[in-house]
């Protein structure tokens, strides 16, 4: 190997990732160790949806389809690529790398993979928890729901997937208004729905709340963001006035559509940490968040946000108070952005789990 950056570990580990390969967040983190000088591997699934192909191996990092019987083609991966560490990532993925013995063993929640869980899935949570020597959440909430799920001898690690500080930056205006015209967005407030249209995000009361805006604010603009699935779009949500539709796109562009945005709003029923939320604080967007547990453990309504029921009346009227209290947007965008300083910078949350593998490497038989 190479001489190291200063962001990379001088001890290289083999690390094993299981999980949706092509999922932007299981890719980040791999891309990363593999930039910090380990050697990285990643298997599972590739997940439709809309997501594109993984990156992953245009980065250096080769991946492998599951075939066969999962437990059975699991094991002969680890037997094959001996790794230091196997981090999973999504609780049944999780679960298959413990059938399969794989050891040590990290277990990453996601949110709904627990939320959502039904009578077998928790069964096989449990059992991934049993034989995990940690296990990964983005919330104290999801972190207590994955200790309600374990033995008492789970060790469990809050680790949030972090934001890039340098990229995610606010804009001037004179910016913000040259990207939105990027976008072929008018120069009126812009306010950007970035979670998809599952009907866990409520796109629905997104589109109702918004035309209520549009009422009393003539050149407000919502962009509909998707996952590049085109069923899922509905017509009367496409077809309302000042509604743009934007389907998937660059990493890059997904930056600077929130540095275009006024306003974020993400609204869903269940949900933990999202990175998605962060990156609009980051970016100086200021946001609209349903009120759900893992909000209140950092974000402080009125504050870093305007936090409301998943209703049309309230989510409307958030948006409308960010839009005409210039005031209130500016001091709820400047406390937001010293927030993700604080607590969610990605070099920092990194360097955290980079240290869980290594310690986890040096007592392989925890």
């Amino acid at each position: 190997m190479g001489a190291l950056s200063p962001g990379q570990s001088a001890q290289a580990l083999r690390l094993l990732y299981l999980g949706p390969f092509n999922s932007p967040h299981l890719e980040d983190l791999a891309i990363a160790m593999r930039e910090r000088g380990h050697i990285v591997q990643a298997s599972g699934e590739v997940w439709g949806g809309g997501l594109p192909a993984s990156s992953l191996p245009q980065h250096g990092v080769p991946t492998n389809e599951i075939h066969g019987k999962g437990v059975l083609w699991f094991r002969r991966v680890v037997s094959d690529f001996r790794p230091d560490v196997v981090h999973a990532h999504w609780m049944p993925f999780a679960a298959l790398a413990a059938l399969a013995g794989a050891r040590p063993l990290v277990a990453s929640a996601w949110g709904s993979d627990v939320y959502g869980a039904g009578l077998k899935q928790r069964f096989l949570i449990r059992l991934a928890l049993r034989r995990s020597a940690v296990a990964m959440a983005d919330s104290s909430d999801l972190a207590r729901r994955l200790a309600e799920l374990g033995p008492s001898s789970l060790r469990t690690m809050l680790v949030n997937w972090g934001v890039d500080l340098d990229s995610f930056t606010p804009p001037s205006e004179q910016q913000r208004i040259e990207l939105k015209a990027r976008f072929d967005l008018g120069s009126g407030p812009v306010v950007l729905s970035p979670r998809g249209l599952k009907e866990l995000y409520n796109p629905g009361v997104v589109v109702e709340a918004f035309k209520h805006v549009r009422a009393a604010v003539p050149n407000a603009q919502l962009v509909l963001k998707h996952g590049g699935v085109a069923e899922e779009m509905k017509s009367e949500w496409a077809d309302a006035p000042g509604v743009k539709v934007i389907g998937r796109i660059p990493y890059d562009d997904m930056t600077s559509l929130f540095r275009a945005a006024d306003v974020t709003i993400s609204i869903p029923t269940t949900d933990s940490s999202p990175r998605s939320v962060w990156e609009a604080m980051a970016a100086g967007s200021a946001t609209v968040l349903s009120d759900l547990s893992w909000v209140h453990e950092l974000v402080e309504n009125e504050r870093d946000a305007l936090v409301v029921a998943p209703e049309v009346e309230p989510v409307a009227s958030a948006i409308e108070r960010l839009i005409r209290d210039e005031a209130l947007r500016r001091r709820i965008v400047f406390s937001a952005r010293r927030l993700v300083e604080s607590h969610r910078d990605r070099k920092k949350e990194l360097a955290r789990v980079e240290r869980c593998y290594l310690e986890l490497a040096s007592h392989p038989g925890k």
